[in-house]
């Protein structure tokens, strides 16, 4: 009989700590990264080079805006769908969110490189190349990326910058080994190489939490494949 009486405290305090685990690991983030509030934290660490998430903007609009037109094609009534198709082991958001990385990367990498060599330099044709490059991104923009822009257009500029200087950097590697560019490319052969001499670590703790498509994008709520009736599509929309 005592024992019976102790189990219904001992039971409700168990009770009482599960709830304030849970209620204190949702309060400590364990939801989707809110990337605004996480701009000038390290995204990833290439060498003794940090770069931010706010260095990531470029890339960000980039994929996104790739992506999204894609979506538009396989259902232009909700294009969360796309992104949640599941295909070769991997849902095509985290597979626009791994090319995010893996082109910021390359190209921090090879910028770094090419300043080291003094080859950061761009000459007249290279820089209205660039210049055709900005206009071109801009021109490309989907209207609602407009209104979520992660940084001003001068710092985005600068990326693109930086991703035309790593571009022709991985071109003279090209040319010097006697080879494709694409082997220089962020998912070449010989740009692989190299980057297993380099040191590269990710800030997996905010990476992980990164919801790529929800970022520059607005798709009203979150959707699984025809997880939506005709009816709920409509009025995600209004």
């Amino acid at each position: 009989m005592r024992i019976q009486k102790l189990l219904k405290p001992m039971v409700l305090l168990i009770c009482v700590g599960v709830m304030l685990y849970a209620f204190l690991t949702m309060g400590n983030g364990r939801g989707p990264l809110d990337y605004w509030e996480h701009l000038d934290d390290t995204a990833f660490t290439i060498d003794d080079e940090e770069v931010t998430f706010e260095d990531l903007a470029f890339y960000i609009l980039f994929e996104e805006r790739k992506v999204e037109e894609q979506a538009r094609i396989y259902n232009k009534d909700y294009t969360k769908d796309y992104w949640n198709i599941h295909t070769d082991d991997k849902f095509i958001q985290t597979e626009a969110k791994d090319a995010v990385l893996n082109m910021a990367v390359h190209d921090y990498l090879f910028y770094q490189m090419a300043v080291d060599e003094g080859m950061d330099k761009l000459n007249g044709v290279e820089q209205i190349e660039l210049e055709g490059s900005v206009s071109d991104f801009w021109e490309d923009m989907l209207d609602v990326q407009w209104e979520h822009l992660p940084c001003d257009e001068e710092t985005i500029n600068n990326q693109i910058r930086i991703a035309a200087v790593a571009e022709k950097y991985g071109n003279y590697l090209a040319k010097e080994n006697n080879t494709s560019k694409a082997a220089y490319r962020y998912d070449g052969y010989y740009y692989s190489q190299i980057l297993e001499n380099h040191k590269l670590k990710v800030n997996n703790k905010l990476w992980k939490k990164l919801v790529l498509g929800d970022i520059t994008l607005a798709h009203g709520r979150i959707n699984y494949i025809n997880g939506l009736t005709d009816e709920d599509k409509k009025k995600s929309k209004e």
